[in-house]
């Protein structure tokens, strides 16, 4: 941010950004008036005095501050905040700040909290201060704040000030959010409806004499707190006119400092404080950390965060963690960048602006992307650069770095600016050009003839400006400038010179040409257009290519650009917005159409033409698509034996590492847009590509023992109806008999929708491919052409479920109640860090460590108001003897780290969770799914806040979810201002590393033989050799707290040094479990992002308590089952009996045991829980009714659900029906494929049915699985088919007649032969008679 002044840059205009009202007093004190000519006040101040309506701080009020109202809701890093007090000590804070000493203290270092307050500020001159009463002559000095709203805010018309009241103005706050807009990178989507503005005027160091005024020993300076209505941005412009003291003496080098902070042993300097603290060790942010600035922390004035604007002016972001904007000079380490936008689609061809190092015109400065292409920046003055990015096919973040080119002779070697961009597909791209419903782009025909289309005129800038020295970003002119846009076809072809099929994109036309709008109001305000789809302005492709090469590209995209005049060809595509992919189809028109998408209007017999060439195109298409995908390879073999669907909805739920909710087809998170697999319920897509173990040797052999899974490029979808059954699409043709009718199954796809790394080649491009090779096919065979959806579903078969086996799941809630991995049930509180899972590597698998962090939970039953007067500090926080999790880690081999923690109180109002990756924390606001290295995170966009989040380990194929306060609608809850701050797990392991569903230790030691399954361990398998528990057994009092468990668990799980004083333990007994803490440890490629405010957030405790409460009598006692029934007991007693006319001394006793031991009413507890244990020992230990309860619900719900997703469903899978038509099934949604399920089907009216038609899956005992079950089958039977009752009468007829033929004809036959033989012995008669001879009468003599 500071930079030195002289670097050249267009002069500042010679008014201030920030005009005067002279609405409000006309006759205005050229001593407050930074545009009058008063030699005391530069130009970098905003106005202020009590004649722009400012207050005065009375001097009563300076030392403790004074405390206003804001009227509406201020955030800042990460808090809400409708108040603040304003401090002659040169901060604007929202608490009391510890004054005892020479200097004051503040943040993780230099404050003992909570012993010692440590407040949340805005500290633009943190030091002890006074306004002086003994002024030289013509010298103000006093403390000045005013509060402007916007008008709009409260629905006037005209702008006015009445005493005691806000001044409701859109005066200040227009220009305000305008001056960001030239140092703030992203600042046109901010607008400011409401702003603080403080400034201290002449004020001196708390130990100074009148003296030190006449040398000019006064500072001042001034703080402007901005936000919007909502309440999400929130930014902060500090102004410093002049700075007449730091931390050098009365005789400047003595060291007995004015304003100097604390200093250790191994610093040599000592520095004044310029900062933000969040307060309550959440975390510092420095205004500078440069050098230069703790050898004199004047510079500030000398310098600026937006040179070419003013000097003395810093600019920052502080709704959440505080980033700094406008431009540093920071030479090494690491400083954070400011990056808009940071969401970039992966095709890239557009820019981003970049706060980094201050910028000089004469400098060329690139923009390097890990692993990728460079990007070349463009100067726009000081503060900002816009950098043009190239294509980067990629899907997760990119590290990139900001500094001169090297080589340059006059570039400096300024290497500390760091960043992230994450780079997304199309599909989910944030700011994609928005097209209206996209469903209806792909419907035959596109409903309407004009299309809307909308996007944000500030994303464009007219490219003939980029020559000039400096731009005026706040300039309309600079977005004046035409669009086109354009209609981009996208294929996987053949490319003859690489001898490999690759993407390809081509410009294919230009629909229209529009006006970017460069309204001041367009800032804010979407442009919005409609297009007419049937006019085609100008075509790229010549009119043999439209007939017979257009039909190859099955879809495409648009893009909204700047036009290039210099492109005639469309290769030359300038930087823009491209939308979702869309089908092309309304770009199809037959030959014999001569007025194609010439007349702004279609006829509707040129209507029917086209929809009628579109199906028969359609149809060509599919058949084509289906000889194609059938000389591939058949995938299906592997999505079916590695990835099978789950049978029931039940093991979808639960099978978190390899199942995930459909992003757009899941009731779920809401969100049941697509179409392909409409009347579904539920959609679960693989959470990564399939794994498979096969590999391509002689005779396909499996060899999943000693072969590590590789990744393909194939997913695997899974729809189930409502009763959580799977759909099959074998059965789609019988069910679905129209295009709206709901049964359209999941189906695998050759091409996962999510990509493969490394996400440019065929079938690897996230989103693009699956729409090529499956998506479209559906579109073609199955909405577009006629008759044809069977031949697409032979291809996209679904799964039958057949090789599917369940995961193990664990899950543990509130005050640490467990439920492992094999089925045992405890309560376990103990503080620490614990190894929750640990997975060795071996040959077949990665290393996968889990380790959850379990914290004292506070006493809500503090009174907050009691502090000074019953209460010290200390005691704001004070602990319960039970542990709950407040944040998991998480890694696997080749994975980014991913630690998820839940905020610190009064910081849970936007965001309940902090997710850090990497030590970055990461925002799924935008975006609720994103992916990083090896790692994929999505939460639930229904749950407000972050609430409900889910971590899979893409390669482990494990999956987590993690809820902060069972992911409760707060809102709802009139007690509760924020959530509860507790975090409950949930972890899935798949069966690949041995540990049976059901926890059956037999089938586990068998199996770990045979297939040398590595050894699993932690918090969720505390006895990987020990006995296993049952299923369905619930949990007792005896297994609360159990000192032989806790014993075994803290020995051999705990990581050495973060559990209470006294209590570590030197080393873990189990020798195999990483001892490496992994909240506050980093891996070697983010150490470097360890001073980003992020690491305060992860490393340090949520709930910090006073070092008192680790000794007795407040030291952690767990209470086992039997002490919790005492307890309620007792306190029950106590409440339903009370003891009157009983001695002083045992009353009193018995009413502080009531009061501080019992909870507010025991008897609600136990008929409320009755024998749930996680209820009674949540509620009690807790003292939270909400809490109890929704543990009793969770912890039922949870193994109600565990008990049937565990199960090992037998399936037949579905039934192969060869001749569909006119047959029904009979019911036609009832399932038909599991064990015990009957498939009956039937034929129209029409019809008759022929064949076997009723079949049922059984076991056939004649066939035994390698588990030694049976297999099942279905009986066996002839294909059913249906024949028209028309068609069978004829086949009567035809029998009758030919039958009776056949009958008369045999009758011929028997006649003729009956016949013959009469007509032969007639013969013989004749014969005998004509030649009467009789052989018995002849002798022969010799």
């Amino acid at each position: 941010m500071p930079t030195a002044v002289p670097i050249p840059f267009a002069p500042p205009p010679p008014t201030s950004p920030f005009p005067q009202s002279n609405s409000i007093n006309p006759n205005v004190n050229t001593a407050f008036n930074i545009a009058g000519s008063s030699p005391y006040y530069g130009v970098n101040l905003v106005p202020f005095g009590p004649d722009v309506g400012d207050h005065e701080v009375f001097p009563g009020m300076l030392n403790p501050g004074k405390m206003i109202d804001l009227h509406m809701y201020f955030p800042f890093y990460g808090g809400l905040y409708n108040y603040s007090i304003i401090s002659v000590n040169g901060y604007i804070g929202f608490a009391q700040i510890y004054t005892q000493g020479p200097v004051l203290n503040v943040g993780v270092e230099n404050t003992d909290w909570p012993r010692q307050p440590d407040p949340a500020m805005i500290a633009p001159w943190l030091c002890k201060q006074q306004i002086s009463q003994d002024l030289p002559p013509g010298m103000r000095a006093g403390i000045y704040y005013r509060l402007v709203l916007r008008q709009s805010l409260f629905g006037r018309g005209a702008s006015e000030y009445t005493e005691g009241m806000p001044s409701q103005s859109n005066f200040f706050t227009q220009p305000a959010s305008q001056s960001f807009l030239e140092g703030v990178a992203g600042a046109s989507v901010f607008r400011a409806d409401a702003a603080l503005v403080v400034t201290w005027l002449n004020t001196a160091s708390g130990i100074s004499g009148s003296a030190d005024m006449g040398l000019g020993g006064t500072a001042t300076y001034q703080a402007i707190w901005m936000t919007d209505r909502t309440a999400r941005l929130s930014y902060v412009i500090l102004n410093y006119d002049k700075l007449g003291f730091d931390a050098d003496d009365f005789h400047f080098n003595s060291r007995n400092g004015r304003c100097q902070v604390p200093c250790n042993r191994f610093e040599a300097e000592c520095w004044q404080q310029a900062l933000f603290n969040g307060g309550n060790h959440t975390g510092t942010v420095p205004v500078d950390p440069t050098v230069a600035y703790k050898r004199s922390a004047k510079i500030l004035a000398q310098r600026s965060g937006v040179p070419h604007m003013v000097r003395g002016r810093y600019m920052f972001r502080v709704d959440d963690i505080v980033r700094p904007a406008g431009c540093s000079n920071k030479t090494g380490g690491t400083y954070p960048m400011l990056i808009y936008p940071n969401i970039v689609n992966m095709l890239g061809e557009t820019t981003v602006d970049v706060n980094a190092m201050c910028l000089e015109r004469t400098q060329t400065y690139v923009l390097m992307i890990e692993q990728r292409e460079t990007a070349t920046c463009t100067v726009l003055n000081p503060s900002i650069a816009r950098c043009y990015l190239p294509r980067v096919f990629d899907w997760g973040t990119k590290t990139v770095y900001f500094q001169a080119q090297q080589g340059n002779l006059n570039a400096e070697e300024d290497k500390a600016f760091v960043g992230h961009i994450y780079f997304v597909p199309p599909t989910i791209d944030p700011i994609r050009l928005d097209i209206g419903n996209v469903y209806d782009w792909f419907k035959n025909p596109v409903p309407f003839q004009t299309m809307p289309i909308s996007w944000y005129p500030r994303n464009f800038t007219n490219p003939e400006y980029s020559s000039q020295s400096y731009m005026m970003i706040g300039n309309d002119m600079l977005y004046d400038v035409q669009l086109g846009l354009y209609v981009v076809g996208y294929r996987e072809a053949q490319d003859d010179k690489i001898k490999k099929f690759r993407p390809e994109y081509r410009t294919l036309c230009r629909l229209a040409t529009l006006t970017n709008m460069a309204g001041n109001e367009y800032r804010w305000q979407p442009q919005e257009e409609r297009i007419n789809i049937y006019q085609v302005e100008h075509w790229y492709l010549n009119s043999w290519e439209r007939e017979s090469i257009l039909h190859t590209y099955r879809f495409g995209y648009m893009k909204l650009a700047p036009i290039n005049p210099n492109d005639a060809t469309g290769l030359q595509l300038l930087p823009g917005l491209v939308s979702s992919p869309i089908s092309i189809h309304w770009l199809w028109s037959p030959p014999s159409d001569t007025q194609q998408f010439v007349s702004s209007s279609i006829t509707e017999q040129a209507q029917q033409a086209r929809i009628q060439f579109v199906q028969q195109k359609a149809a060509q298409i599919c058949h084509d698509w289906y000889a194609e995908d059938g000389a591939q390879y058949n995938f299906i073999r592997y999505t079916e034996t590695n990835a099978s669907c789950p049978c029931v909805e039940s093991q979808a739920k639960i099978d978190l590492g390899r199942f995930m909710p459909h992003p757009r087809c899941s009731q779920v998170f809401r969100d049941i847009s697509c179409e392909t697999v409409l009347g579904s319920q539920n959609c679960y897509l693989s959470a990564q590509n399939v794994y498979t173990s096969y590999y391509a040797g002689e005779g396909q052999q499996f060899n999943a023992d000693n072969t590590s899974p590789f990744e393909t490029h194939y997913g695997q979808v899974c729809c189930y109806d409502g009763e959580g059954k799977l759909m099959q699409s074998n059965y789609q043709p019988l069910v679905k008999v129209v295009d709206q009718y709901p049964y359209n199954p999941g189906y695998p796809t050759r091409a996962y929708e999510f990509g493969t790394y490394p996400f440019m080649g065929q079938y690897e491009v996230p989103s693009f491919s699956a729409f090529y090779h499956d998506y479209m096919p559906y579109y073609f065979c199955c909405k577009y052409a006629q008759y044809r959806c069977q031949l697409f579903y032979w291809r996209r078969p679904t799964s039958g479920c057949q090789q599917y086996e369940p995961p193990a799941t664990g899950y543990v809630q509130g005050a640490g109640s467990f439920t492992t991995l094999d089925n045992q049930k405890f309560v376990f509180n103990e503080p620490g860090v614990f190894t929750l899972l640990h997975i060795p590597q071996t040959p077949t698998n990665p290393e996968v460590r889990i380790q959850i962090r379990l914290e004292r939970y506070p006493n809500r039953r503090v009174d907050f108001g009691l502090l000074g007067r019953y209460l010290s500090q200390a005691d704001l926080v004070q602990p319960t003897n039970a542990t709950v999790v407040t944040g998991i880690a998480l890694e696997a081999t080749g994975t980014d780290r991913v630690v998820v923690v839940v905020r610190k109180d009064t910081r849970r109002f936007r965001y309940r969770t902090s997710i850090i990756v990497g030590n970055i924390i990461r925002y799924f606001d935008n975006m609720q799914l994103q992916k990083f290295k090896g790692v994929m995170i999505y939460v639930n966009n229904v749950e407000h806040g972050q609430a409900e989040v889910y971590v899979v380990l893409e390669a482990a194929q494990i999956g987590v979810r993690i809820r902060e306060s069972y992911a409760l609608d707060i809102a709802r809850l009139p007690g509760y201002q924020e959530s509860m701050g507790l975090l409950d797990v949930e972890l899935s392991v798949p069966p690949r590393y041995g540990v049976p569903p059901n926890g059956e230790r037999l089938n586990r030691v068998r199996s770990t033989s045979m297939f040398n399954f590595p050894y699993v361990s932690g918090l969720m398998l505390p006895n990987p050799e020990g006995v296993s528990g049952l299923l369905n057994v619930p949990l007792t009092l005896s297994e609360v707290n159990s000192p032989s468990l806790i014993q075994q668990l803290v020995n051999n799980y705990r990581i050495p040094g973060s559990g209470l004083s006294g209590t570590q333990s030197a080393a873990l007994s189990v020798s195999s479990t990483p001892a490496e803490n992994m909240f506050t440890t980093s891996s070697e490629n983010d150490k470097r992002y360890e001073v980003f405010p992020e690491w305060a957030i992860k490393s340090l405790p949520i709930y910090k308590t006073a070092e008192k409460f680790n000794r007795y009598p407040y030291e952690f006692a767990p209470k086992d089952g039997a002490m919790l029934n005492q307890l309620l007991e007792i306190c029950r007693e106590i409440q339903s009996n009370p003891q009157v006319n009983v001695m002083q001394l045992r009353s009193q006793v018995i009413r502080q045991y009531g009061t501080v031991g019992c909870p507010n009413d025991p008897s609600e507890i136990l008929s409320e829980c009755a024998d749930s244990i996680p209820c009674l020992y949540d509620y009690t230990m807790l003292d939270s009714k909400v809490l109890g309860t929704e543990a009793k619900k969770e912890w039922s719900l949870f193994q109600l659900e565990r008990s049937i997703g565990s199960r090992q469903y037998n399936s037949c899978a579905a039934i192969m029906i060869e001749y569909p038509a006119y047959m029904l099934k009979t019911p036609a949604m009832a399932p038909a494929y599991l064990q015990g399920d009957v498939a009956s089907f039937s034929c129209y009216q029409t019809h008759w049915i022929k064949g076997d038609y009723e079949y049922k899956c059984i076991h056939n005992y004649t066939v035994r699985n390698e588990d030694g079950t049976y297999g099942v089958e279905w009986n066996k039977g002839w294909q059913p088919w249906c024949r028209s009752r028309a068609k069978d009468n004829l086949y009567q007829w035809i029998t009758g007649i030919f039958a009776t033929i056949g009958i008369l004809m045999m009758i011929a036959v028997i006649f003729a032969g009956c016949w013959a033989l009469k007509q032969r012995r007639r013969r013989s008669e004749v014969i005998e008679k004509a030649f009467p001879f009789n052989e018995k009468k002849v002798r022969v003599d010799f």
